[in-house]
């Protein structure tokens, strides 16, 4: 009972924000910011851009918000914007810098205990970031296949294949550093 007045609340705000009340975008949007943010910064290895990628991705999603069926899929159609906003920042700049502790955010929390393990963080910065992304997602976020699917832009199949490989990369690499 209380999930449906949940959803009949978002709908009415959906319906707000694509009339263009900003304040029901907001609303909307907001508990998918920290969430979408840490996304950014893990894709791009950088806090900074990280934070101008969400800012010009949130500006992308109040503009194309009457793209939005139901309200039931904000958080995949943000973190998609969110997602294809950082691959167009990286297909755009020709070097990188990589800092994966910072990318996981300020925020302690049981996985930055994991990332400030040296060797994980190596064989973590030797994934491409669409790989990256996927583990984020997957055990940081804890968001199942489905959701990663629909945050990156891909099949739930690609999804899981893309952890898969990734995983597999992981352990390969953390092999070769105990070595």
């Amino acid at each position: 009972m209380q999930q449906l007045a949940i959803l009949e609340s978002r709908d009415k705000l959906l319906t707000a924000a694509r009339a263009g009340d900003q304040v029901s975008f907001e609303r909307l949007i907001e508990p998918h910011m920290a969430v979408a943010y840490r996304l950014a910064a893990t894709m791009l290895n950088d806090v900074a851009l990280g934070e101008d990628a969400l800012q010009e991705a949130t500006l992308r999603a109040w503009r194309s918000i009457g793209q939005v069926r139901t309200s039931s899929n904000i958080r995949s159609w943000f973190l998609t914007i969110v997602a294809n906003r950082c691959r167009s920042m990286r297909a755009a700049r020709w070097w990188s810098v990589i800092r994966l502790p910072e990318a996981w955010g300020t925020q302690p929390s049981p996985a930055d205990a994991a990332v400030e393990s040296e060797d994980l963080a190596r064989a973590l910065q030797r994934l491409s970031p669409d790989e990256r992304a996927a583990i984020f997602l997957r055990f940081y976020e804890d968001m199942n296949s489905s959701e990663v699917a629909g945050a990156l832009g891909i099949t739930a199949s690609a999804a899981r294949s893309r952890i898969r490989r990734a995983l597999r990369r992981l352990r390969i690499d953390l092999d070769e550093e105990e070595a």
